[in-house]
């Protein structure tokens, strides 16, 4: 009972989903593991609290950090192999990890276990985009968007969306939709620097301005040279990656 209590109140404080919030939920979530080491729903918890601290900025990218979320992961889907969540959190470290076609392969198998289940649509669009699969991540962004209630983690559904929007040029769709993700979570950066690129790629300099020191004024150390890759995940096509670097220096990213 106390190790469910601890994985529980762990998960609470992943849903808040600040910085803080995370940071507190690894803490809790070890402690589990520590009194139950073989405990799957544990082992799942921390991994996906490690891999969203790295995403939100909580944590450095670390190769270790990294490796730990996936090795997690990896046990909780042995454990339980027809758990779909534990294979979208295993999807979500592959993708820390930059291994992009096994996060995909993880995304199939969650969705063919629980085509219902709308973290498998969201997680799986936002890896099409990034592959530059564009329809198909669009297809999947507004199909997650459909399956979930208006949950706690409705923006990160609506940032695949952009992300998929971004790369396909629909730039004005794009800063609408990243207007929403910081209106509803104003912590979540990536979602911000988004904001900013699509906001200088359609002219509205302040706006994108304004996007880059609220950027800058949560994660000071973001730069050009560390956005992305290191920050962000890179899309894996040169002219997607090398246009959100050039909207992200005009917006005012520093170079260094």
């Amino acid at each position: 009972p106390e190790v469910r209590r601890l994985v529980n109140e762990a998960l609470m404080k992943y849903f808040e989903m600040t910085r803080d919030s995370l940071l507190a939920g690894i803490e809790l979530a070890e402690k589990a593991l520590s009194l139950s080491p073989d405990n799957a729903r544990a082992k799942r918890t921390l991994s996906i609290l490690i891999s969203m601290g790295v995403a939100f900025g909580a944590l450095s990218r670390e190769q270790g950090q990294i490796e730990h979320a996936l090795a997690l992961a990896e046990d909780a889907v042995r454990a339980v192999p027809d758990d779909e969540i534990a294979r979208c959190i295993l999807s979500f470290a592959l993708e820390s990890a930059g291994r992009i076609d096994e996060a995909i392969a993880e995304c199939r198998h969650a969705i063919s276990l629980n085509p219902s289940y709308p973290s498998g649509h969201g997680d799986i669009s936002m890896l099409f985009a990034l592959r530059g699969q564009l329809s198909e991540a669009m297809r999947e962004a507004n199909e997650a968007i459909r399956l979930g209630t208006h949950d706690v983690i409705d923006f990160w559904r609506h940032h695949g969306l952009v992300v998929a929007l971004f790369a396909a040029g629909d730039d004005r769709r794009a800063l609408e939709v990243a207007r929403k993700v910081v209106r509803t979570k104003p912590g979540f950066v990536r979602g911000a620097l988004y904001w900013a690129a699509a906001a200088s790629a359609t002219g509205n300099n302040e706006e994108a301005s304004r996007a880059i020191h609220h950027c800058l004024s949560q994660l000071p150390h973001l730069n050009l040279g560390n956005v992305c890759p290191g920050f962000l995940p890179r899309y894996m096509k040169d002219h997607h990656h090398s246009r959100l670097l050039e909207m992200l220096s005009r917006a005012g990213l520093p170079s260094s």
